[in-house]
């Protein structure tokens, strides 16, 4: 009876166009492309996937492990261990940095409205080089549905110390996201978006997801550097989303 009430539960949840893969920092979404969803409490969502970058100085394979958990109504945590076991340009530590983030559901409303308040913390567990060091940032996502099509768009502030959140040289930026995303059949689904920030290039991307089952669902895309249309990433990965923690 409960796995019959949690089925329905998910179906329900996922004709909402709700994402069942992780989004950037461990919360819900698509990869590159934040919603304004939250777990429900006890739901876990785990996941992994990997990450292929080809830049100016060499390629980079990571892959990063993910979880996200609805803690309690309307709040959900998530985190990210990057692994990168492949990296010709900087030759550095196969750990990348840890990501540590928070979703408040601060209002939903009729027709699939939502904003989202995010918090996030990332360690410098990386490498100098390779990846952007300590950050502390906050922002929000909202979204809204219209007929079979998803708009969700996020803002956040990032402080950035480096190798050291606290040390006299921490620049601040802005980040920003829009994309849409739309099932096309009920077990298909596909996502664009776009995103950039003061302080890097901007990048566009699409991708697909697939639900295996009632739990198991795969992804995959492509981002694309619009400043000289040379880098990018290919990226695949697969997550799990149950009940009972």
């Amino acid at each position: 009876m409960r796995k019959s009430v949690l089925v329905l539960a998910i179906a329900t949840y996922a004709a909402f166009s709700a994402s069942w893969s992780i989004g950037p920092g461990g919360l819900s979404g698509w990869p590159g492309l934040p919603c304004s969803d939250v777990l429900e409490t006890g739901l876990l969502r785990a996941g992994m996937s990997i990450e292929y970058f080809d830049t100016d100085n060499g390629s980079i394979l990571r892959v990063p492990l993910k979880a996200c958990w609805g803690i309690t109504k309307d709040l959900e945590i998530g985190g990210v261990i990057p692994v990168v076991p492949v990296d010709n340009p900087y030759d550095g530590s196969i750990m990348g940095d840890i990501t540590l983030s928070g979703g408040w559901l601060y209002e939903k409303a009729r027709g699939g409205t939502a904003l989202k308040f995010t918090g996030r913390l990332t360690l410098p567990t990386g490498e100098r080089h390779r990846d952007r060091g300590a950050e502390i940032a906050f922002g929000g996502v909202t979204s809204t549905t219209f007929l079979d099509f998803r708009l969700s768009m996020s803002a956040e502030y990032s402080l950035n110390g480096g190798r050291n959140l606290f040390n006299d040289t921490i620049t601040d930026a802005m980040y920003f996201t829009a994309g849409g995303s739309s099932f096309v059949t009920s077990a298909v689904l596909l996502y664009a978006e776009m995103n950039g920030s003061t302080s890097s290039e901007f990048k566009a991307g699409t991708g697909i997801q697939y639900l295996l089952d009632d739990n198991l669902a795969i992804d995959g895309g492509i981002n694309i550097g619009l400043n000289d249309f040379e880098n990018f990433e290919l990226y695949a990965g697969v997550s799990w989303t149950g009940d009972g923690f």
